[in-house]
């Protein structure tokens, strides 16, 4: 199988290539370097196009398109909307388009549960109406579109809950709690919660990520699905803090959905996917 990932070099990109290399596929990995790294890139089997996937693509036929390359700050995207519908609704456009000349029989596009928006209604189903709070989830909804009218025969869009594991960045704009925290408390410094910390999310393994990620290319029917990919299980800010452990301070809260929690039946049933790593297991295993 001859697969390409976009934005192979990021965080959850390259773990990706690295399970795909070591299971002998050949990977062409895209990527502009902007926010990946080589350095993450493990093996043999892959090769790298730098560039920007709003620019033309090489000539390289492929059976399977991953397509995760993606600004992916809500607070950038605020900031500068132009950006962000530029490189994740135009440039997913022209990945697809390039993708079906190519000869791609599959793509798998990664999107993000922030399309869902605040809800008190939990678990999150994917029926679910979209209520999109910022350009980032506005544009996702703009591929995920892209994606359900596509030639390419079998389209799946996969909605990333809150990701987690090694390698992820404590810095910049994509931070996420759980390496913010992991910084903090291997450096001895108090952990910052903002607000009360009864705040919750489903976090999801970014191992298990990738698992579902091949599922869904192998998956076979012509036909396009979307599954959410998320733990099923909701967990606070202050349990995390407790997993942890050390000193907590309290700052105060800014706007932001209170609870988050998917319903993964869908991806249990369809793709014979499930979680294998809790939040607060994995924890343990980097204390």
């Amino acid at each position: 199988m001859k697969a390409v990932v976009t934005g192979g070099a990021g965080f959850i990109g390259s773990k990706l290539v690295n399970r795909l290399v070591s299971e002998g596929v050949e990977v062409l990995v895209i990527d502009n370097l902007s926010t990946g790294s080589l350095s993450n890139l493990e093996g043999e089997g892959w090769r790298l196009f730098k560039g920007d996937i709003c620019d033309p693509l090489p000539n390289i036929e492929h059976d399977v398109l991953f397509h995760l390359a993606a600004p992916v700050s809500v607070a950038e995207s605020l900031a500068n909307p132009d950006k962000y519908y530029h490189q994740i609704a135009d440039g997913t456009e022209n990945v697809l388009r390039w993708s079906e000349r190519m000869g791609a029989k599959s793509v798998v596009l990664a999107s993000t549960a922030a399309i869902y928006g605040d809800t008190i209604d939990l678990p999150i189903e994917e029926e679910r109406s979209s209520m999109a709070m910022s350009p980032y989830a506005a544009a996702k909804l703009l591929a995920e579109s892209m994606v359900d009218c596509s030639e390419i025969r079998t389209r799946t869009i996969l909605r990333f809950f809150n990701v987690y594991g090694e390698g992820q960045g404590a810095t910049g704009g994509y931070a996420s709690v759980i390496p913010i925290f992991r910084k903090l408390w291997e450096a001895g410094k108090p952990l910052t919660v903002r607000g009360n910390g009864e705040q919750t999310r489903d976090f999801i393994w970014v191992e298990d990520i990738v698992d579902a990620l091949i599922k869904a290319s192998l998956r076979g029917r012509e036909d396009s699905q979307t599954y959410n990919v998320g733990s099923g299980e909701e967990t606070s800010v202050n349990q995390i803090v407790e997993a942890f452990g050390g000193e907590v301070h309290y700052i105060p809260s800014i706007p932001e959905p209170m609870r988050s929690l998917a319903c993964i039946k869908k991806i249990k049933k369809e793709l014979d996917w499930s979680p294998s790593m809790s939040v607060e297991s994995w924890i343990e295993t980097i204390r």
